[in-house]
Order: structure tokens, then sequence, then C-alpha cells
């Protein structure tokens, strides 16, 4: 089970792992998400995905909820083989969480290091111009990918 740090964080510097993480630019995860060859998971809060929108073709699956652990776990197990990222606003919480996933068994989980509105690894997936959807589609795309498993 993954570390119970992961709930209630919001904000915290990456655990430093011996082997570099993967990494993709929001360009390219734009790519593979839409040639269905990487599942994009937006760890965000709900607030945000509201605020922002999300990123096309992403499921909505908040860090911040208690069942985190649980459902990132099943979802992980359920889709093995398939790559999975993540993205949040900056970097800052994919980098921490893939670290945490990466500790607990699952160490290919790609991290969408741009975020959604940039840091000095790129300009973000809506600087850029990649195409967004409502909180609500990205919400109802993961309780579809859930009900299939």
């Amino acid at each position: 089970m993954l570390r119970a740090a992961i709930f209630a964080v919001s904000i915290v510097a990456a655990v430093p792992l011996a082997a570099e993480p993967n990494i993709m630019s929001a360009p390219d995860a734009f790519e593979a998400v839409r040639n269905d060859e990487m599942i994009l998971i937006d760890i965000r809060s709900p607030g945000e995905w509201a605020e922002t929108g999300v990123a096309e073709g992403a499921l909505a699956l908040t860090m911040h909820s208690p069942e985190f652990a649980g459902k990132i776990t099943s979802l992980l197990n359920a889709n093995q083989g398939v790559p999975v990222g993540l993205i949040c606003a900056t970097g800052g919480r994919t980098e921490y969480v893939v670290s945490i996933l990466a500790e607990n068994g699952f160490p290919d989980v790609i991290d969408v290091s741009e975020g959604m509105i940039g840091n000095t690894r790129g300009a973000g997936w809506i600087e850029r111009g990649l195409p967004l959807i409502t909180s609500e589609e990205a919400q109802a795309a993961y309780r579809l990918v859930s009900l299939r498993r």
C-alpha cells in the first residue's frame, strides 16, 4: 500500500531516487494520449480542474482524496504494460507522486513535469495551446476506465 503521506500532501519536495524518473513534455504527452499510447492522469484538486480545465484525454483523479492510493494502485495494476503519465500544475506534485509510486513497485510512471501551467522545464499544457476538457468530462472518463476493469 502506498504511504499514507501521499494523502495529505498538497505540495512537497520530491524524495530523491537513485534512478532518473521518466519525464515527458506536454506536447509529447498529448500525442501519446491522442494515439492511445498512454493513460494520462491529472492529480490536481477539483478546484484546479474547474479553474483551468483538464488536459484533453486525461483522467481526473485527485491526489487530495483519501482514496487516492487505492485508486491509483488499482488503475496501475489493471493497466500493466500501458504507459501511465501524471500531470499537475507545475510538476512538483507529479514528481513527488512518481517517486512514491516507484518506491512502491511502479517504477515506470511518467512525469509530465512541466504540468498544466509550466515551469523551467517547459511552458505547460495551457500556454502551449494544447486542448482542454471540463473537469466533469475528465472525472467521467476516470469512472468509465474504473468500470471497465
